[in-house]
Parts: C-alpha cells; structure tokens; sequence
C-alpha cells in the first residue's frame, strides 16, 4: 500500500515538472531578443541611404534668399526637377540622390571653395573632389540640360535651328523693296503673272519704253508693281513713271485702288 502510494506521488512530481519546462520554453519563444530586429532595421536603413559616388550637389545657405527662390523656380509644378524625376533623376536631401540638396554647414571640406563663391552653388563631385560646377549669372540657364551636363561632362542641349540667308535673284533692273503687295490677289504670283499684269491697260502706261521687264526677275516685277500702286494709286493712268500722278478722286489708300 505504502509503495503503491509513493510511486503515484513520483509520477505527479514528473507530470509537473515537464509542464513548467514546456511554459519556459514557450515563453522564450514568445519574446525572442530586440537586439536581432534593431540591427536588420539599422542595417536596412543603411543600405537604403548609401551615398552616391557621383552625384550633383545644391548647396545653399538657410539665410539665402537667392537659394531659395532659385529652388521655388526648379520645383515648381511642371518645372525642372518634375520633368527630370519623371525621367528617372532622384533629387532630394540625402547623398543616395542624383541631386543632393545641402547646406553649405553640411559640408565642410568643401568650405575654401565656397569661401567666395555666390550661393547657390552647383558643383558635380565623385570621390570628394569637384568635377564640374555651374557659376550662376552665365548665359546657360541652370535647367535639366545643365544638370545633365554637370553630371556626365556632355553637352546635349539641342542646338538652336540656325537661319537660312534669304537670297532674292535680281538683275540689277530695279531696286528691290519688301513688303509686297498682291498681284490680282495673289501673294505668290509667277514671273508671266506679274509680266502680264504690268502690261495692262492701267499699268501699261506707266512703264517706261525702255524696259524690257521680260528680263527682270520676279522681285524686281514685284517691286515696280509695288511702287507704281504708291505713286500713282489705284486705277490711275499716267504718262510715264516720271510725271505726277492725275487727280482721279481715289486717295493712294483707297478703296479703289487696284492690287
């Protein structure tokens, strides 16, 4: 009896113990240590923020109001730095951007260059030194262009369309005059089209004999059409291109006046 009595008792003993082991157990599972998730957390930050190599600095000063504006302009909706985020550029405050936006205090090693130097101040930079820099004032804007010089030391703005020389054929004829007027209503008319319309009944007489306007070029035609309008006015007949004009009641501006 007595025997029987004490091998239960052990057998509780062991029942108790093996719960309270398994409640430890459970319980270490259930707060593992901090230290593990802080250092993932630190580490991750620091990847996510590593400092670029190349990059383009914007330095500026908090007492500046010059950089301040200057910066207002590049933000702007449908400004400089949205277009150029839009084309894959990182901007913003920290080195891991294509454009680091800093004050002057941030970076020291940088002091004796910017000693005399007007702010903002745009320098390109790889492995601490200054690579390239903008100097405000110039004649190139500081625009997505000019970043993307500063970075890559290649100048891929668009060149501007350089115009052609206008050359006019002439003879030597006539002196020629711009501005011209229409020949029976057309703004382009042909060299037998001006011909023609100068050898009418009210053009006709104004020319001088010696005139062989067939060998003129159209610019000269043009231009001694143009002038005879002027000095004789419109519907006017006279006897020659050196005799004043006759009175007809029809002001050189006229309603009537012949094109």
């Amino acid at each position: 009896m007595i025997g029987r009595f004490l091998a239960n008792a052990a057998l509780l003993l062991a029942v108790v113990t093996g719960l309270t082991a398994v409640a430890q157990d459970q319980g270490r599972n259930d707060n593992p240590p901090a230290v593990n998730t802080t250092a993932t957390k630190e580490t991750t930050e620091t990847r996510r923020v590593a400092p670029r190599n190349l990059r383009v600095l914007f330095i500026t000063d908090k007492h500046c109001d010059k950089c301040e504006r200057e910066l207002k302009r590049l933000r702007k909706p449908g400004g400089e730095f949205e277009s150029m985020q839009a084309r894959g550029w990182k901007i913003g405050e920290t080195p891991d951007n294509h454009i680091q936006i800093v004050d002057r205090a941030d970076v020291p090693e940088f002091a004796e260059l910017l000693k005399d130097r007007e702010l903002p101040s745009v320098i390109c930079v790889e492995n601490g030194e200054v690579l390239r820099y903008f100097k405000l004032g110039c004649t190139t804007p500081l625009d997505a262009w000019t970043f993307g010089w500063l970075m890559k030391g290649q100048n891929e703005r668009p060149k501007p369309a350089v115009p052609e020389k206008i050359e006019v054929e002439t003879t030597g004829h006539y002196p020629l005059r711009g501005n011209h007027w229409s020949v029976d209503g057309d703004l382009d008319p042909s060299h037998a089209k001006v011909v023609a319309h100068l050898r009418n009944e009210f053009h006709s007489p104004q020319l001088m004999a010696e005139w062989k306007i067939d060998e003129w070029s159209v610019e000269e035609l043009r231009s001694l059409h143009d002038d005879l309008h002027e000095r004789y006015g419109g519907g006017v007949v006279g006897s020659g291109f050196g005799q004043p004009a006759q009175q007809t009641g029809v002001g050189q501006f006229g309603a009537g006046r012949k094109f």
